[in-house]
């Protein structure tokens, strides 16, 4: 975690307004290393779990003015050193140094990491901020003519600067509602854009773009063998680059395939390791009454024939309620800090996940029907979407195509909308529309991608998990979103995902052979035993929760809750507890007992 103020002004105060930000970072584990000089006080925490050192972090050059913080890594500096004329092995602030030197800030095209930079050149009296190209690693900022002040602790960064300021509406209902989640606590506050760097002196403020994966174009002339074998290269090269033997790895395990490849290969890079923890959000010892299926049992084929250690989630209701009360430090991901502590307590500190394949290498069928209508290719449409029975044809023309061309959500979203914000006023109620439309409504399959890369929810896990897990003593891994694989999916025709019947068709053939042939063969992503337990957790901690909520409407920052509704709702629940599907009200308490417990910790 890197933060820091730069002032061009005797005016402001850089010592102290770096003060209250490393005050607001600071946390049990975390020692605090301060930097002051020419006009710049800042720092970085260290997490004593991780094994970085303070070169990792800060490099300074006396002869050539060159500050530079930074938060992360980056995962081909081999090549780069090597580009630098360097035969030693450059600690990553000192690569940046050297690199921008070389090339200006244009350097960071180059990188391939999850990184925040902070650049300070004072010899030319300019600043920088980077952030990396799919925006893995949190970066916010806020500015003047006067200053510049940032921090990788995005709530840290507005607490500190809040002043008794009201915090922002939209963050706190971002649970109950689609809003734009680049929004901070405090308007001021902006983060970062992924892609983007920052320049800051004493002529002003700009921001530029880097990487814009809205320039990459579908290639037409790409054949489907050459596709295959080059995405396989690509995702074992990921895993690859990203594996670090100064660490003790672990991994993300379900019967999706996005983890389970993912983990296959991170055991595979980490065979130096006697034991590989395999993190589950599945219960240890929860069994429902009826069940479509039991995913532990994948889980469990799959870590045996991997080589994997499996560990399911031990979360109680007591647990559970404790991990609503810290959601100023979760964000919300209660089962993802059940899973920190598990690997903490292992002595991991490295986490491999397979989030982000969804969006891009593992998509399904989302906008593909679409594209192959548009590119009048008819017999393959027709093959993958017979049109006998009629009425089924018709609902997914309906389903896949036409609604999301036009813009019109299903009766089943449209509902659960509703259901999620059950528990607003009326004013508060509405999702963002841009939000909406960036993750619904496509005519694409590359607008598709695009689209889901603007909503943000990638990037707002990400930033949540970094931040959690730096806390922890935990860093996480992305190898599905390294950005070679997000650059070449967007340039794959779907006419090359039609080759196959398969289900996430180009994720199905690179990992065939790869993982279990159990996992390999399952088409769900329903994990039926976590779903029955989360509910049963939602249930006993609401029931526990139920009467605080005449607590919570004194509280000032909740004003955008409807707690006349919420009372009506909890007097039908007592006098029917057993019969009543009450689901909608216990996320409610959940999250409205989160956003109280966020109000009392910002403040």
């Amino acid at each position: 975690m890197i933060f820091g103020v730069i002032s061009f002004s005797d005016t402001v105060s850089s010592f102290s307004a770096a003060e209250d930000i490393g005050r607001a970072m600071q946390h049990e584990g975390l020692s605090l290393h301060r930097i002051d000089a020419d006009g710049f006080s800042g720092g970085f925490l260290m997490n004593a779990r991780l094994p970085w050192k303070e070169a990792d972090f800060f490099y300074k050059d006396g002869e050539t003015g060159m500050t530079v913080l930074f938060s992360g890594a980056v995962y081909n500096s081999d090549e780069l050193i090597k580009l630098c004329d360097e035969e030693r092995l450059l600690p990553y602030p000192e690569l940046i140094a050297r690199l921008f030197l070389r090339e200006g800030p244009r350097f960071v095209s180059r990188l391939n990491g999850d990184f925040t930079i902070f650049l300070f050149h004072s010899s030319s009296g300019r600043s920088y901020l980077f952030r990396d190209h799919v925006g893995i690693r949190p970066l916010a900022w806020m500015a003047d003519r006067q200053a510049l002040i940032f921090s990788t602790d995005v709530n840290a960064l507005c607490r500190a600067v809040s002043g008794g300021r009201a915090i922002d509406t939209d963050y706190l209902t971002g649970r109950f509602r689609y809003i734009d989640y680049r929004k901070t606590p405090d308007a001021r506050v902006r983060k970062l854009l992924p892609g983007h760097f920052l320049r800051f002196s004493g002529a002003g403020l700009e921001l530029k773009c880097y990487w814009d994966p809205r320039r990459i174009k579908v290639d037409r002339h790409m054949n489907y063998e050459t596709t295959v074998s080059d995405l396989k290269a690509l995702v074992g090269d990921a895993v690859r680059i990203r594996h670090d033997r100064r660490f003790t790895a672990g991994a993300h395990v379900s019967s999706g395939l996005d983890s389970a490849l993912v983990s296959v290969l991170a055991r595979e890079q980490c065979s130096e390791q006697e034991v590989f923890y395999g993190f589950s959000w599945s219960p240890a010892g929860f069994m429902p009454a009826e069940i479509e299926y039991d995913e532990r049992e994948l889980v469990r084929i799959h870590c045996a024939t991997a080589g994997i250690t499996p560990v399911f989630s031990d979360m109680t209701t007591a647990s559970f309620l404790r991990q609503v009360s810290r959601y100023y430090k979760n964000q919300g991901y209660f089962h993802e800090a059940a899973v920190m502590e598990q690997a903490a307590a292992r002595n991991t500190n490295l986490l491999f996940s397979g989030w982000g394949g969804d969006e891009f290498i593992s998509t399904a069928d989302r906008c593909i029907e679409t594209d192959l209508l548009t590119g009048l290719r008819l017999r393959t449409y027709l093959r993958r979407n017979p049109l006998r029975p009629a009425r089924r044809f018709l609902k997914y023309f309906l389903q896949y195509t036409l609604y999301p061309a036009l813009g019109i959500l299903q009766k089943g979203i449209s509902r659960s909308f509703d259901d999620d914000a059950r528990y607003l006023r009326k004013r508060y109620r509405k999702s963002d529309r841009k939000a909406i439309r960036n993750f619904y409504f496509h005519t694409s399959r590359r607008g598709m991608h695009l689209g889901l890369f603007s909503f943000y929810h990638l990037q707002e896990r990400c930033e949540s998990w970094t931040s959690e897990g730096y806390r922890m003593g935990i860093e996480y891994r992305y190898p599905l979103l390294d950005r070679r694989i997000i650059d070449y999916i967007l340039r794959v025709p779907s006419s090359l995902l039609c080759r196959t019947d398969h289900f996430r068709p180009l994720m199905r053939v690179i990992s065939e052979g790869v993982v279990a042939e159990e996992v390999w063969s399952n088409k769900s992503k329903r994990d039926p035993v976590f779903l029955a337990y989360r509910d049963e957790l939602l249930k006993d901690a609401a029931g526990i929760l139920s009467e605080e909520a005449e607590i919570w409407k004194g509280n000032s920052e909740m004003q955008f809750a409807d707690f006349e509704r919420l009372e009506k709702d909890l007097r039908l629940y007592r006098e029917n507890p057993v019969d009543a599907d009450m689901k909608v009200l216990f996320r409610g308490l959940i999250f409205l007992k989160a956003a109280y417990e966020f109000t009392k910790s910002y403040r």
